[in-house]
């Protein structure tokens, strides 16, 4: 590889315009180095490890909003897009962030991440007092030495790691970060990325690099879209915030964080958070259910919100779950948390659960099980209009018409529900659910306890199919 040292902007200028046409360009404010003194370029997860429970949230929200907003996307797994949304806004991934902009680079090579956590005390929709936590984020100039990579795309090939430009996330309206920063994702990474792989790299001063990317008016704003241009970053925003397990210090006001960790640019103060902002603290619709309701004779199945995420190889296979419906007629899965589809309507409806119900006539109906969630406070809950499924005597299951069936057409949606029923279906496997009264189950590990203040407000409603929209 070649090295190239700038001690000025006309001497970075020439060295940007000698690159190979086609490079991808990383900037860096500082250079890493392995033991042996090569470059040290790994991946956000390689260096920092993986959390899988998380991992498994990010990844299903990352899905979720690319169904909701990318054109055309068929729901078939490509991992560099699905981790290009974790990668550009927060969370870790097996790929290196790259460009195709050279100003771009110059920015990243002049200006250095910070964060620092921001506790504010607001009101929520019902005007009761809470504390929430974001994570403040900015990119600061940097002061020192700083360096650009020049990868090449023809050596990438011949060692068979992909170079994704993430132009192909192109959402229907608004401006996302990967386009804004013309991004590409080297990857999938095992280890470091092959020193052959790196053609050219450009040591300057951090405020050299700047002064290129300030001949092009970059800035955080411009490079990090706030909500209001960005529907992903949006979407991001709208998931449910969650209690905080701490020690108070005897104060009576809950606090709360953002329910995926989510560094944040564009920070504004808040006072009162709209309905829409939902502050789950736990509570199970189970200790809302009333004797002689539709839900009254459902059995209820406590679990852990880690149910709903990530995938499953789609067997269709339920001989457990099968033989459950069939003898408690309603089953209920229910999850510790509030899951919001960034495909669905912008009001206070949450998914908390499965539903399925045995008919009469053999089907078994596979539904969301919907809670209405304004601010701090569960309001009503019902199902929607679902699926259903005739299953063989070996509990094989196979879709079938049906004159209730949900019309909607989002098939990825339904078919979620169906990786939610397998994941119940290896639990139920696993380990027999633990009894907690009359019609009420939990899996290991579970909390079956509401929390004081959300059951004190638990006023719910429930009703029949469709209460809360097809």
């Amino acid at each position: 590889m070649r090295i190239i040292d700038c001690q000025d902007v006309r001497a970075l200028e020439a060295a940007l315009e000698d690159l190979p046409p086609g490079a991808l360009l990383r900037g860096q404010t500082r250079e890493y180095f392995r033991e042996d003194g090569g470059p040290d370029l790994r991946t956000s997860m390689d260096r920092h490890g993986c959390q899988p429970q998380r991992m498994l949230k990010w990844w299903h929200y990352a899905r979720a909003i690319l169904s909701a907003y990318v054109k055309g996307f068929d729901g078939r797994t490509d991992l560099a897009v699905d981790q290009a949304i974790l990668q550009h806004y927060g969370w870790r991934s097996f790929f290196l962030d790259a460009t195709s902009e050279a100003a771009v680079a110059c920015w990243f090579a002049s200006h250095a991440f910070q964060t620092e956590p921001s506790v504010e005390l607001v009101e929520d929709c019902w005007e009761d007092p809470v504390f929430i936590r974001r994570s403040r984020a900015d990119y600061c100039p940097a002061y020192g030495q700083g360096c650009l990579y020049a990868i090449s795309r023809k050596s990438l090939r011949a060692h068979d790691i992909g170079a994704i430009d993430l132009v192909e996330i192109a959402t229907e309206e608004g401006r996302h970060r990967c386009a804004a920063q013309s991004a590409f994702m080297v990857g999938p990474l095992k280890d470091n990325l092959p020193d052959d792989c790196v053609v050219t790299i450009i040591r300057a001063p951090n405020t050299v690099f700047g002064t290129i990317a300030a001949q092009s008016d970059l800035t955080t704003e411009c490079l990090f879209p706030g909500p209001r241009i960005d529907p992903v970053m949006a979407a991001l925003m709208s998931i449910p915030w969650t209690k905080l397990d701490i020690d108070d210090g005897g104060v009576d006001i809950d606090a709360f964080d953002r329910g995926l960790p989510l560094p944040e640019y564009e920070i504004r103060a808040l006072r009162r958070l709209p309905p829409s902002a939902a502050l789950y603290r736990r509570f199970w619709l189970a200790d809302g259910v009333r004797p002689g309701t539709r839900f009254g004779d459902t059995t209820f199945y406590l679990t852990r919100e880690t149910l709903f995420h990530g995938t499953a190889p789609g067997a269709m296979q339920f001989p457990r779950l099968t033989a459950l419906v069939r003898e408690k007629i309603s089953v209920a899965v229910e999850i510790d948390g509030l899951i919001r589809h960034p495909y669905g309507p912008r009001g206070s409806r949450y998914c908390k659960g499965i539903y399925l119900e045995a008919l009469q006539d053999g089907a078994i109906l596979l539904t969301e099980l919907g809670v209405e969630h304004p601010g701090a406070r569960p309001a009503g809950f019902g199902i929607m209009r679902g699926a259903y499924f005739v299953s063989d005597h070996n509990g094989a299951w196979s879709l079938i018409d049906h004159p209730d069936q949900c019309r909607c057409g989002h098939l990825l949606h339904h078919a979620h529900h169906l990786i939610v029923a397998e994941h119940f279906e290896h639990a139920l496997a696993e380990v027999a659910p633990i009894h907690v009264r009359d019609r009420v189950y939990r899996l290991p590990d579970v909390n079956p306890v509401s929390d004081p203040q959300a059951l004190q407000w638990m006023e719910l409603e429930d009703d029949d199919p469709g209460m809360l929209g097809d």
